[in-house]
């Protein structure tokens, strides 16, 4: 039943990205849902769940939206694999928690786009990337995180039995 909700999940996000997200950026930067998404699954069910939803989420970005095939896959699914490496050992109940890993997260997602795109010989300016794009988004996929984790998080909540008077 996680896996179709995570699979309806990605469907809506992708819809999301190729329609309206465009109308939420912030100084000309929008938040990168499918960077969140990884992060918050990936504390929430390992290294697996984790690394193959990167390796789905990717492909679906580069197919669509990106001339070259295979980047964003790759890095999301390294991203995912790391991430969820801390699965057993970090509370998970920690809104900071997505917090960090969003933010470390998206600076390490451009650091990487980066040496790519340079051995590609596509010319991007690392210190206009930084100065322009990582650090606003950063401060945006951060804060995006606390409120999808919040979500996320019910789905892997254990029921509880509760005896007596509430």
């Amino acid at each position: 039943m996680r896996y179709f909700i995570i699979a309806i999940i990605v469907l809506v996000n992708f819809i999301i990205e190729s329609t309206i997200l465009h109308h939420f950026s912030v100084f000309g930067v929008i938040p990168n849902t499918s960077l969140i998404i990884v992060v918050c699954f990936s504390i929430l069910s390992g290294k697996k769940t984790g690394s193959i939803l990167g390796l789905i989420l990717g492909f679906l970005e580069d197919m669509f939206f990106y001339d070259v095939i295979g980047v964003h896959a790759l890095i999301y699914f390294i991203l995912g694999y790391l991430i969820g490496l801390t699965d057993k050992k970090v509370f998970k109940e920690n809104l900071f928690l997505p917090f960090v890993f969003t933010a470390l997260s998206t600076f390490a997602f451009h650091l990487i786009y980066y040496v790519f795109m340079y051995f590609l010989s596509i010319n991007i300016g690392l210190v206009k990337l930084i100065k322009n794009i990582v650090i606003i988004e950063v401060i945006y996929n951060s804060l995006l995180s606390i409120f999808f984790y919040k979500q996320f998080f019910k789905l892997y909540r254990q029921p509880r039995i509760s005896f007596g008077k509430k």
